[in-house]
C-alpha cells in the first residue's frame, strides 16, 4: 500500500508525459451527487483556506506492469463522487473562462500566458489525446480519427459515461459526440449546468478559482487488489465518529475554565451539556458557533482580528482566541445564546402564534443563513425594537425573502453570510445611534444592501423553468403553499406529515411521468405517437410547476395513464384523513383552475394532458405564488 498527501494538481498531474488516469469500474454505482452536494462543494472551496482537505482516494493498481508506453489506469474504489464532480466543475470552469475571454483585455503578455496556461491545464486534467496508441490499449476510446483517455472516467451505469463524454464535446474539449437520449434529465448534465450557472463570469475570479481547486488536498491511497481496497475502505469507515471542531472547542473551553477561573472540569462539562441539550445535532452545534460569531462580531468582546466571518476552516481559531481572552464570559454568552438558538429552530408553545408559525416555515424553506439574523434580533431587548410586533413582521419578511432567494438562487450562496453580517452590523449601528430599530429600517437594509433580492421578473423566470429539477425541496414547499392558498375547509390534510420512518406521507407526483421511456399511451397523448417529439416535450415540461402535484403513496401512480391517475380510487387512512391518491382526491392543488382557449380546466377535470396544459397550469400557479410572496414596495 502507498499513501501520499498531495494537492489535486498532483493527483491529476499534467506534467509532460503524465499518464495516470482514474477510472471508476463499470460495476460501481452511478453518479448520485445532487444540488445539495454541488452547492456544498462550491461553499467549501470558497469559504475555506487554500489547501482544503477533500478526504481520501482509494485506488487499485493490480500487480501487472503495463506495457511500456501504455497509460496507467487506476480503478477508483472510494472517491468517485468527488472526482467526477470536480471534473464537471473543471468543464464548467473551462467553458466560463472561454466565454469570459471573448471580451477580456489582457493586462500584458505575462497575464495572457498565465491565463492560457490555466486553460491548457484545465483541459489536460480532463482529457488526454494520444498520438500513437497501441491497438487495444485499455482505457482508451476513439472519436473521429483520434484516441482519447479520460483523466477521470465515471461509472458506465445509467449512461453516466455517455453523458460525461457528451458534456466534454458540448464544451468543445472533444470532437462532436452524439447527445444521449434523456441526457438533460440525468445528474451528469445537470451538475455541469449547475456549475455553469453558479461559477463567476469574470476572468480574474475564474483564474483564482482554478488555482484554489488545484490546491485542494487529498490523501491518495493505492493498493494492489480489490480485496485490499475493500478491507481498507471498511476499516476507514468503521473507526467511530471523528473528533469534530465542536469537540476541540469544548475541550479548550473546559481546560481554560479550570486554568483561568479554577472551575472543576466536571462542573464545566455539566454546563456544556446544557448547550448540547439545546442543540442535540452536531451540525446544528457547528452552525450555531459560526452564526454566534457572525451575529455578534460587531461587539468588540467577540471580534477576532482579521476574521470577517466564521467559516469551517476558521471556527477553531476564532474560539481559541475568544476562550483565551475570557473563558467565563464567552461560556456564559454561548450558553445563553445556544438556548435561544434552539428555540428558534424548535419554537415552543410560549412563542406568539404568528412568530412560531413563520419560524417553522423558515425551516421548511431551508433558510439556514437567516438564523444568524434571527439570533441577533431575538437577543435584543424588546424596547429596542419598534413597533411591538417587530419580530413577527421581521420573521414573516425573512420567509418571503428566502422563498425568493431559494427559487432564484440569488443572491449567490457565497454572498448570503456576508450580506447577513452587513445587515446585522447596520442594524446594530442604527440602535447605537437612535436607541432603537424600526421595522421599516430593517426592511430597507435587508432589501437594498448586499443581499438585495432578485426582481419579480427574475422570480417569474425561475418559476417558469424546471423548478423540480432545480430545487425539489422548494418545489415541494411551493406546492404546499399553493394548496394552502386555495384549500377548502372540507379537506385540509397535513401535507408536511411524516410516517414512522420519518418519510413524507405526501410526496411530489409528476403528472407527465419521469420515466426514461414513456409508455405508448403517454406518447400518443402528448405528441400524436411520435416518440422523439414526446421525449422532447417530456424533457422540457416534466419538471415544471404545472406538471407537479402532491399525492399520498404515489408509487401506485407511476407511469399509469392520465385517465387512470385521475380516476384511481385508493383510500388510505393517515392521521384521521382518508387519502385518495388519484387527482380527484379533493386536494385543493388538484382543483386549481387554469385556462386554455377560453375554457377552464383543473388537474382533476382535464380530459387530456399536453404541453399546452402544463404551460397554462404553470402560469396560473405562478400568478398565485408571486402574489403570495411579494416583498414590500412591489
Amino acid at each position: 500500500m502507498q499513501a501520499h498527501s498531495m494537492p489535486f494538481s498532483k493527483v491529476i498531474d499534467i506534467d509532460q508525459g503524465a499518464r495516470e488516469h482514474f477510472h471508476v469500474p463499470k460495476y460501481q454505482r452511478e453518479y448520485s451527487w445532487g444540488r445539495k452536494e454541488w452547492e456544498q462543494l462550491l461553499l467549501d472551496i470558497d469559504e475555506n483556506d487554500t489547501g482544503y482537505f477533500m478526504g481520501s482516494l482509494i485506488c487499485v493498481k493490480d500487480g501487472a506492469d503495463p506495457v511500456p508506453g501504455d497509460e496507467l489506469i487506476y480503478e477508483v474504489v472510494d472517491g468517485q463522487q468527488r472526482l467526477t464532480t470536480l471534473s464537471l466543475l473543471l468543464m464548467a470552469l473551462h467553458a466560463n473562462l472561454t466565454d469570459g475571454l471573448r471580451s477580456y483585455s489582457f493586462e500584458d503578455e505575462e497575464d495572457k500566458e498565465d491565463i492560457q496556461a490555466i486553460l491548457a491545464s484545465l483541459k489536460a486534467k480532463l482529457l488526454k489525446r494520444k498520438k500513437e496508441p497501441r491497438a487495444g490499449e485499455p482505457g482508451g476510446f476513439t472519436v473521429g480519427k483520434h484516441t482519447y483517455f479520460l483523466r477521470v472516467q465515471p461509472s458506465a451505469q445509467n449512461h453516466n459515461l455517455e453523458d460525461y463524454r457528451y458534456v466534454l464535446s458540448e464544451t468543445d474539449l472533444l470532437e462532436s459526440y452524439a447527445k444521449p437520449k434523456y441526457c438533460g434529465v440525468r445528474s451528469i448534465h445537470k451538475a455541469f449546468l449547475y456549475f455553469r450557472d453558479n461559477l463567476p463570469t469574470k476572468v480574474p475570479e475564474l483564474c483564482n478559482l482554478a488555482r484554489k481547486i488545484n490546491q485542494l488536498t487529498f490523501v491518495q491511497i493505492i493498493v494492489g487488489s480489490q480485496s485490499d481496497a475493500f478491507t481498507l475502505f471498511e476499516s476507514l469507515n468503521n473507526r467511530g465518529v471523528p473528533l469534530s471542531a465542536v469537540d476541540i472547542i469544548k475541550n479548550k473551553l473546559l481546560a481554560e475554565m479550570e486554568r483561568q477561573h479554577n472551575v472543576d472540569i466536571d462542573e464545566s462539562f455539566d454546563r456544556w451539556q446544557g448547550i448540547i441539550a439545546a442543540l442535540p445535532d452536531v451540525a446544528e452545534q457547528e452552525r450555531f458557533l459560526r452564526h454566534f460569531y457572525n451575529a455578534f462580531k460587531h461587539r468588540e468582546a467577540i471580534r477576532v482580528d482579521k476574521v470577517t466571518r466564521a467559516t469551517k476552516s476558521q471556527i477553531i481559531r476564532i474560539y481559541e482566541t475568544l476562550v483565551k481572552r475570557d473563558s467565563l464570559t464567552i461560556f456564559n454568552d454561548l450558553t445563553e445564546k445556544a438556548t435561544l438558538y434552539g428555540t428558534l429552530l424548535r419554537p415552543p408553545e410560549t412563542f406568539a402564534a404568528p412568530v412560531a408559525r413563520d419560524l417553522v416555515e423558515l425551516q421548511r424553506i431551508g433558510s439556514a443563513p437567516a438564523y444568524q439574523i434571527l439570533l441577533f434580533l431575538f437577543s435584543l431587548p424588546k424596547v429596542e425594537l419598534q413597533p411591538g410586533d417587530f419580530l413577527a413582521r421581521a420573521v414573516s419578511l425573512l420567509c418571503r425573502y428566502y422563498v425568493r432567494r431559494n427559487i432564484t438562487d440569488y443572491p449567490a450562496t457565497r454572498d448570503l453570510d456576508p450580506a447577513a453580517i452587513e445587515l446585522i452590523e447596520a442594524c446594530a449601528a442604527q440602535i447605537t445611534k437612535e436607541g432603537h430599530l424600526k421595522i421599516e429600517t430593517f426592511t430597507t437594509l435587508l432589501l437594498n444592501g448586499k443581499g438585495r433580492p432578485a426582481s419579480v421578473q427574475q422570480l417569474r423566470s425561475a418559476l417558469e423553468g424546471p423548478v423540480y429539477a432545480d430545487n425539489s425541496g422548494m418545489a415541494r414547499y411551493l406546492l404546499i403553499q399553493l394548496d394552502l392558498l386555495y384549500h377548502t375547509r372540507e379537506y385540509q390534510p397535513d401535507l408536511w406529515a411524516r410516517d414512522e420512518k420519518d418519510r413524507f406521507v405526501w410526496t411530489i407526483e409528476h403528472v407527465l411521468p419521469q420515466a426514461d421511456k414513456l409508455p405508448a399511451h403517454w406518447t400518443t397523448m402528448i405528441s400524436a405517437a411520435d416518440p422523439a417529439g414526446a421525449a422532447a416535450i417530456q424533457a422540457a415540461s416534466m419538471d415544471r410547476l404545472g406538471n407537479l402535484t402532491l399525492s399520498g403513496y404515489n408509487s401506485d401512480l407511476a407511469t399509469s395513464s392520465f385517465e387512470k391517475k385521475q380516476q384511481l380510487s385508493k383510500d388510505r387512512t393517515f392521521l384521521g384523513h382518508k387519502i385518495n391518491i388519484g387527482y380527484r382526491n379533493g386536494l385543493a392543488l388538484n382543483n386549481l383552475p387554469f385556462t386554455t382557449h377560453g375554457s377552464s380546466h383543473t388537474l382533476a377535470t382535464a380530459t387530456t394532458w399536453t404541453a399546452e396544459m402544463i404551460e397554462a397550469r404553470t402560469n396560473a400557479m405562478i400568478h398565485l405564488l408571486i402574489s403570495a410572496n411579494k416583498l414590500p414596495g412591489e
